[in-house]
């Protein structure tokens, strides 16, 4: 084999490990539930526009914007069962003065955020009955999460940071008497 055969099979190779280590079957995804996918361009949009809402002094993971994006059918589903619902219009109004138009995604996690809210004013435990019961249907169904937003921990019901600080932690700089 020549050096550059074996060249062009060693790049595939490594593209091609590269490419199915993202952990999720489509380009572009940041999540998929069985075969509901989730955009990257979701969560950041949905992610500005929530930010716009706190501003800057109270930061939005997309990690956390992602596990509600994931999690929404499921708790929209519970909250229903529990008469404490929240219309995407009631979500809407989360966004009044601050964002013109927002996004869907980001209509569809302050919903999911807001009948979680609900549910834990209803008391007796339910908000976190409801989370197991998320976190169990989100595992059946196959929840996988680009590692660039971490891993969903089922144990725990919510996303860990995966994400290693890449900065190295800069040595001190030696002063005239240490030379």
């Amino acid at each position: 084999m020549t050096r550059t055969v074996l060249r062009t099979v060693l790049a595939t190779g490594v593209a091609a490990a590269l490419l199915s280590g993202c952990g999720t079957p489509e380009a572009g995804s940041a999540a998929t539930v069985g075969d509901r996918r989730i955009s990257v361009s979701d969560v950041q949009s949905a992610t500005a526009d929530i930010q716009a809402v706190f501003g800057p002094d109270q930061p939005v993971p997309q990690r956390n914007v992602l596990f509600l994006l994931a999690a929404a059918p499921y708790i929209e589903d519970a909250a229903s069962r529990s008469g404490a619902g929240v219309s995407l219009d009631d979500a809407r109004t989360q966004f009044a003065n601050k964002v013109a138009d927002p996004s869907q995604a980001a209509l569809v996690v302050i919903q999911a955020n807001a009948s979680l809210s609900r549910l834990d004013q209803l008391g007796q435990g339910r908000t976190q009955q409801v989370l197991v019961e998320i976190t169990q249907r989100l595992a059946k169904d196959g929840f996988t999460v680009n590692p660039r937003y971490g891993t969903f921990d089922p144990q725990r019901g919510t996303m860990l940071s995966d994400q290693p600080n890449w900065l190295p932690t800069p040595s001190p700089t030696p002063t005239p008497a240490q030379q």
